[in-house]
């Protein structure tokens, strides 16, 4: 089926009115970075839209809480690449602030509890940064030549094994401190396939920390949507995308609401995650070209959560702000790290440790969440977690009640059935070819004006980002005006 019809001869309704009077008619599905970054490009450019959204929030994965006193990011903290990152702009239109000096300095915590050399333990992790961006070079020079199904850490450990000089005991602080890369790839690096690390390459630039969280930067995104008369609609989970050609070869969409609703649209941009369309959240009739359905399956959907803990007053205060505790890697308790928010600037500093897991100490943390018979059981359960961290810090003792947590929250991504059941696109071992999966994907299918935008449809350097995600979204709205000669 070829499509040639212009704008002016799109009818958003079937209605028997004269085309030449209709503005095109799109319909997105998902209100989170991509989703409303690809309306607000489509209003622009005179389209009638439609936005569907299953929360009763914009943001998507992007949220915050203030349960703790201060904002808090539940979703992404950071804007990683400040060299032409969008997210910039818009952050420095809100008036955001960012911390990033502030957050460098490291202390590193041996198994046993005891503190490494500080010059040690700022060699260790630093050579293990110095491995991940040798890894992604390597990858993206070598990806034809390397062997398939050779994860990450198969090369980590071949680097720690080249290194001359090191005795067992630096080899084993180095092999330990692996387990934070984790926390960017979202996956244990056992799991992490390195032929496709390339794709992990970051934006350049500084990673930026929003001290005052992703709130307003969202707000403003949201304006414009929210201007249109409406345009946006919440609480609108989206079971079923129906396309028919009508006799004269025009596309017609008809979305299929929970709540029984029925909306037609001459364009669908399908926003949701990539976990969501892994598990067929959304159902298509007729199905999706079968290309597109491996390529989702092929690529993969990772678990990050964060755990804020905070307390009377940040006791650890004259320490460093950035701790890492190493351990051996057992099915909960891998090596972790925290991010100490007291050390932040005014007026967004708070006596607040914030802990990134992922991988199976995620899934430990969020069955608790799942699974206790009360609120006051999984708090128990989630500090006691915790605790062996916490009585680590500088200035800790027992007997002090500015030591003892006042309160927590933990994200709860992976039981998010709106998030995909987790947190952003992975490249799992056994990965053939992820960036023509990823193409595949974003090219959509533009014979029925059906495309998909998201963090797992980015340009290569913004992969599982939020700039990633705002690009992806412009990306699959210029293709759809552009179905409408609107280019």
């Amino acid at each position: 089926m070829t499509i040639t019809a212009t704008a002016a001869e799109v009818s958003a309704e079937n209605d028997g009115e004269p085309s030449n009077l209709k503005k095109p008619k799109v319909l997105v599905i998902g209100a989170g970075t991509s989703g409303l970054r690809a309306a607000e490009v489509l209003i622009q450019a005179g389209c009638e839209v439609k936005v569907l959204e299953a929360r009763d929030r914009v943001g998507g994965r992007i949220a915050t809480t203030s349960k703790l006193g201060l904002p808090l990011d539940l979703g992404a903290n950071w804007i990683h690449g400040n060299v032409g990152n969008p997210i910039i702009a818009i952050a420095e239109k809100a008036n955001s602030s960012y911390s990033v000096d502030e957050l460098d300095d490291t202390v590193v915590f041996a198994v046993d509890g005891t503190v490494l050399p500080k010059r040690l333990g700022e060699e260790v992790v630093t050579k293990m940064w110095d491995y991940f961006d040798e890894g992604i070079t390597f990858s993206a020079q070598n990806m034809e030549s390397i062997a398939p199904n050779v994860s990450f850490m198969e090369y980590y450990k071949s680097k720690i094994e080249g290194e001359e000089g090191w005795d067992e005991e630096r080899k084993g602080y180095q092999l330990q401190v692996a387990d934070l890369l984790g926390s960017i790839v979202a996956t244990e690096i056992s799991k992490q396939d390195f032929r496709n690390l390339h794709m992990e390459e970051p934006i350049p630039g500084e990673n930026l920390f929003l001290s005052s969280t992703y709130g307003p930067v969202m707000d403003l995104m949201a304006q414009t949507v929210l201007k249109e008369d409406g345009c946006l609609e919440l609480n609108k989970p989206v079971e079923m995308v129906e396309t028919e050609q009508t006799e004269d070869e025009a596309v017609v969409h008809k979305v299929y609401t929970k709540d029984g609703g029925v909306y037609t649209a001459d364009a669908v941009l399908c926003s949701i995650p990539l976990g969501s369309l892994k598990q067929d959240r959304v159902r298509f009739v007729p199905p999706i070209p079968e290309k597109i359905r491996q390529s989702i399956k092929h690529l993969g959907y990772g678990s990050l959560e964060k755990t804020y803990i905070t307390f009377p007053k940040p006791f650890w205060m004259d320490g460093p702000s950035y701790f890492v505790f190493l351990a051996d890697s057992t099915a909960n308790r891998k090596t972790t790290a925290a991010i100490s928010l007291a050390h932040i600037h005014p007026p967004y500093n708070q006596p607040t440790l914030l802990f990134y897991t992922h991988g199976e100490t995620s899934k430990y943390i969020t069955s608790i969440l799942q699974f206790s018979a009360s609120p006051e059981e999984a708090r128990q359960k989630i500090l006691a977690f915790f605790q062996p961290y916490i009585s680590k810090l500088p200035n800790y003792s027992a007997d002090d009640p500015d030591c003892i947590p006042r309160e927590y929250v933990s994200t709860n991504w992976l039981n998010d059935e709106y998030a995909g059941n987790g947190s952003y696109t992975n490249f799992p071992v056994g990965l053939v070819d992820g960036v023509q999966d990823v193409k595949v994907i974003g090219e959509g299918v533009g014979e029925r004006r059906l495309w998909f935008c998201g963090e797992h449809t980015a340009p290569l350097l913004g992969l599982a980002s939020v700039s990633g995600a705002y690009w992806a979204g412009e990306g699959a709205a210029k293709r759809c005006l552009a179905s409408f000669g609107m280019e």
